[in-house]
């Protein structure tokens, strides 16, 4: 008796697994199929991602309206890898005597009372193993709004592109091929080596 069952395990042995192969796919599937992924994005790829800030800050009115340029509060842009977020003192400069009743410059104000930093949601988040150097860019000419979008034209910031690598490195091959006209004369090299990016 179990000689005739260790002889029938080769026969059904297949059939189990096949059928818990299937299973394991409908499962799976139904799985994959009830979970909403729309929103779920590695970084970068964010495009359109536009979180709600502690303060509401328009680059519509200070970089639009104003024409105020944007290294004078993301001044590390131009000597550092990160443009930085400018902290509260700059905003202050103008702050202190203007639209000082203002609801969304009040709060600006109890933030710099109390020597805290406003806790900025980021927008543009790449992955760890990315290396962006706004220096290198924008120390090349390039405006803001190759990577932001039209930024001037933004009551609240969002992702503009979704800035995959895919993105990055056409840009650097239409860079090098065909540069805008007001860097032409500038002879422009955009690396597509791996390590550009990937150190």
């Amino acid at each position: 008796m179990t000689l005739a069952r260790t002889s029938a395990l080769p026969v059904r042995l297949p059939q189990i697994g096949r059928l818990f192969a299937l299973l394991l796919t409908l499962l799976f599937s139904a799985g994959m199929s009830a979970c909403d992924h729309t929103d779920v994005n590695p970084p970068g790829y964010n495009k359109g991602y536009k979180p709600l800030q502690p303060v509401s800050y328009s680059h519509k009115l200070h970089a639009g309206d104003l024409k105020m340029d944007c290294k004078y509060c993301h001044f590390g842009s131009e000597t550092s890898k990160k443009a930085g977020v400018p902290p509260l003192s700059v905003c202050m400069n103008c702050h202190k005597s203007v639209k000082t009743d203002a609801p969304q410059v009040k709060k600006l104000a109890e933030y710099y009372a109390k020597g805290e930093p406003v806790p900025w949601i980021k927008v543009h988040n790449l992955p760890d193993y990315v290396n962006f150097d706004h220096s290198r860019h924008v120390g090349k000419g390039l405006a803001c709004q190759t990577c932001h979008g039209p930024i001037q034209e933004m009551p609240e910031v969002y992702q503009y592109t979704n800035l995959s690598m895919g993105w990055c490195v056409n840009c650097h091959r239409d860079y090098t091929k065909n540069p805008p006209p007001e860097l032409k004369d500038r002879h422009l090299f955009a690396t597509t080596d791996c390590t550009g990016c990937h150190q």
